[in-house]
């Protein structure tokens, strides 16, 4: 595909300057027409992303039929429409966005603490527009750990487009996982400097390695392995984070009980796999309450009859 070809398709940047150009022009009152109109476009046409979503949803709720999936995969779309532009209007300098904290005795002791914590987290909300909420609450530097975009054009504008010139550049630092990168000693060097870094850990992308868990009868989730192993060499207190919209340019973050490793087994592999049911079992709580917002667009479940290795459910 030709690079101006390749800048039209969903993957590139040229829907994120409309959208950066439609936040700036667009009268706040059109947005609840708007954005429905173009999910519903982006929904018809991105028939990869809809049956990924669709065969996620099946595995959280089997007893959907075809028209209930496909309800609830809209709405999952819808929330992600929102929430790219909220971002949009936070890149663009709106100061548009309101915020609410559950478990802000957890913030503060995470913000206390004196070595390295490592934030789980999964793909609900922005954490570019949680950034300077985690800054103000934490008062120390935050690393977190990004996908690359998939079409170059799409990373230089998302890297150029990001804020600069204020206090969150040197506090909010972005570590892009590209093939080749080191990243695992990258991020090994950030806690053992102490800081904190937060890591998505509910999606496999590229040349992830997956961690099959258990998560029902029929299915297994496919999880990332990379956190849990980087945990278990840190063994630093995980803290679970979650970014919930809850409304009208409105956000909720959700703070839960962290982990400790001086409660789990002594046996370094038993410790790991103490970590992984737990951190399964809180993200699974989170998904199931907040499906419409887990923005998952690969297939995360696995059937627990296919063979290892082989496609996922769909």
């Amino acid at each position: 595909m030709p690079p101006w070809l390749r800048r039209f398709n969903i993957y590139g940047d040229f829907w994120r300057r409309y959208l950066a150009l439609g936040v700036r022009f667009c009268p706040w009152f059109l947005e609840p027409v708007i954005i429905p109109a173009f999910t519903a476009f982006f929904y018809l046409l991105c028939g990869g992303q809809r049956r990924a979503v669709q065969g996620n949803l099946r595995a959280l709720f089997p007893a959907d039929d075809a028209w209930a999936i496909h309800r609830r995969a809209f709405a999952v779309f819808l929330n992600f429409a929102w929430v790219l532009t909220d971002s949009a209007h936070q890149r663009s300098g709106d100061d548009v966005i309101d915020w609410e904290v559950a478990g802000q005795e957890r913030l503060a002791e995470l913000g206390k603490l004196p070595g390295a914590a490592m934030i789980f987290t999964a793909h609900m909300g922005s954490y570019d527009l949680a950034a300077p909420l985690f800054v103000e609450k934490l008062r120390r530097r935050l690393h977190t750990v990004r996908a690359p975009e998939r079409v170059a054009e799409t990373q230089e504008y998302a890297t150029q487009d990001r804020p600069t010139g204020n206090a969150i550049d040197d506090q909010f630092v972005v570590h892009y996982n590209t093939p080749g990168s080191m990243l695992a000693v990258e991020l090994t060097k950030v806690l053992q400097a102490g800081e904190v870094l937060a890591v998505q850990g509910d999606r496999v992308m590229f040349d992830v390695s997956p961690m099959p868990v258990p998560f029902s009868k029929d299915y297994n989730w496919r999880l990332p392995k990379g956190p849990c192993v980087l945990a278990a060499v840190a063994r630093c207190p995980i803290y679970p984070l979650f970014v919930i919209r809850v409304g009208w340019r409105r956000y909720r973050i959700e703070a839960r009980p962290e982990f400790r490793w001086e409660t789990a087994s002594p046996n370094r592999r038993d410790s790991q796999r103490e970590l992984e049911e737990w951190w399964s079992q809180c993200l699974r709580e989170v998904i199931e309450t907040h499906w419409n917002q887990w923005f998952v667009f690969e297939p995360a479940f696995e059937k627990r009859n296919a063979p290892e290795g082989g496609p996922p459910a769909t």
